[in-house]
């Protein structure tokens, strides 16, 4: 109930937007600037906003949080995240993933957190902490509002196997199987076993 296979993050990151905006609630998705080319084309094709937070250097190419008004809280539906950060690298510290989920707590929005760099990173001594450890360790094991993207095109060099997964909160993930019971197709069984072998 709270993993779901996917043809690659690209398919989910859109399909995922498209399944839990609420279009008859002037939707807002907030996104990380720069940003993957989908965050942007799923935020308008599901009728939504896009406000973007830039990455600059002197917040460690990390958007400034602190500095986005209630208002825009308020409104958020989907506030993606990217870390380890493309093109930037930055990763994103346990102490903000804790604030943003308690953000998203308080004004009812879904964090969704494209982990597909997860293994591309720096330091071999400080790896990168994802939204769901983040979860765990604050004692959130339903991971409520929570859900990662992963795939295997970064850290297993397979970008045209089109394979991946998505994990996090059950409510929220139900619905958007529902919504690709309709939308989705399943992945050929030759992409299937090669995924096992490389998950592996």
């Amino acid at each position: 109930s709270q993993v779901l296979p996917v043809n690659g993050t690209r398919e989910a990151l859109f399909s995922f937007t498209q399944a839990v905006i609420d279009r008859t609630k002037s939707p807002l998705v907030i996104s990380p600037n720069p940003f993957y080319q989908i965050y942007e084309g799923a935020a308008y094709l599901a009728g939504a906003e896009l406000k973007l937070l830039p990455c600059i250097e002197e917040h460690n190419f990390i958007p400034d949080y602190e500095s986005v008004p209630e208002s825009t809280w308020k409104r958020c539906q989907i506030l993606f995240l990217c870390s380890p950060g493309n093109p930037t690298g930055s990763v994103t510290p346990l102490a903000t993933l804790a604030s943003l989920i308690k953000l998203a707590d308080k004004y009812d929005f879904i964090i969704a957190s494209d982990e597909c760099y997860s293994e591309v990173y720096c330091d071999e001594s400080d790896r990168p902490v994802g939204l769901l450890q983040a979860c765990a360790q604050l004692g959130r094991n339903d991971f409520k509002r929570c859900v990662v993207f992963h795939s295997l095109s970064k850290r297993s060099n397979l970008p045209g196997l089109r394979s991946g997964f998505v994990a996090g909160d059950a409510e929220v993930l139900a619905k958007y199987l529902k919504y690709r019971t309709y939308h989705g197709c399943a992945m050929p069984v030759q992409h299937q076993l090669a995924s096992i072998a490389a998950w592996d």
